[in-house]
């Protein structure tokens, strides 16, 4: 029981972390220990009666605060937009250098080439900055659900963080605010596909580049918080 609890508890602070772009809910899902568990459920559905509780209180969590994080999204934008951008910047570097100190991995030019590869990834990913209430599009909403829930499931990087570098993330917060189903089903859509395909893949690219990948996540990051200020 204690355990179903726990992994609860972890739901609803995933959630939550997901609706603030910058913070990586799998990254709280290391924090709290469940980060293994939901991958491995994900890739073969073994121990649902943990995972449960935790998807409950992620969709609980994510329903509950999302009128207060787009209220302060739309009452106090640059505010909060600075605030995000500095949370991304600061968690960006804090990243690549605790990944640089702690972990086994290679420090010479192949560390380098790979940060700055992810930075301009990540100017790229900023810079494609679409109107997405203007230019309604289902499929783009799709490929929003699919990238942003694939980031979600790295720790290191944010999915909200990705949708903020697009423009999409007043309307995806709004329309969960809203329940505007017209927007949230194709982005749910997509969401879904990345939760098949991406836990498989994940694990092949852990397994072939270890925790150089937090290398790029840090990368990543740090660039899109950096964008706002560009």
């Amino acid at each position: 029981m204690k355990e179903k609890i726990r992994y609860f508890i972890a739901g609803i602070f995933i959630g939550l972390s997901e609706l603030l772009p910058g913070i990586s809910g799998a990254t709280v899902a290391l924090m709290f220990g469940v980060y293994e568990k939901l991958l491995e459920f994900l890739r073969k559905f073994k121990n649902f009666n943990l995972i449960l509780p935790l998807l409950f209180g992620m969709i609980l969590s994510v329903f509950a605060f999302s009128s207060l994080i787009n209220f302060l999204y739309e009452t106090h934008t640059n505010t909060f937009n600075i605030f995000i951008a500095l949370i991304m910047i600061g968690y960006g570097i804090f990243l690549v250098i605790s990944t640089f100190l702690n972990e086994d991995i290679d420090r010479g030019k192949k560390f380098f080439i790979n940060l700055f590869l992810a930075i301009l990834v990540g100017l790229y990913l900023a810079s494609f900055h679409t109107n997405v209430n203007q230019e309604f599009n289902l499929l783009l909403l799709a490929l929003f659900g699919f990238i942003a829930c694939s980031f979600l499931l790295f720790p290191g990087i944010s999915g909200s963080a990705f949708l903020l570098s697009v423009g999409a993330y007043p309307l995806i917060i709004g329309s969960i605010s809203n329940l505007d189903f017209g927007i949230l089903f194709p982005f749910g859509i997509g969401m879904l596909m990345a939760l098949v395909l991406m836990p498989r893949l994940i694990n092949k690219a852990y397994k072939k580049f270890g925790k150089s990948m937090l290398v790029f996540f840090g990368g990543l990051i740090f660039s899109a918080g950096m964008n706002y200020f560009l």
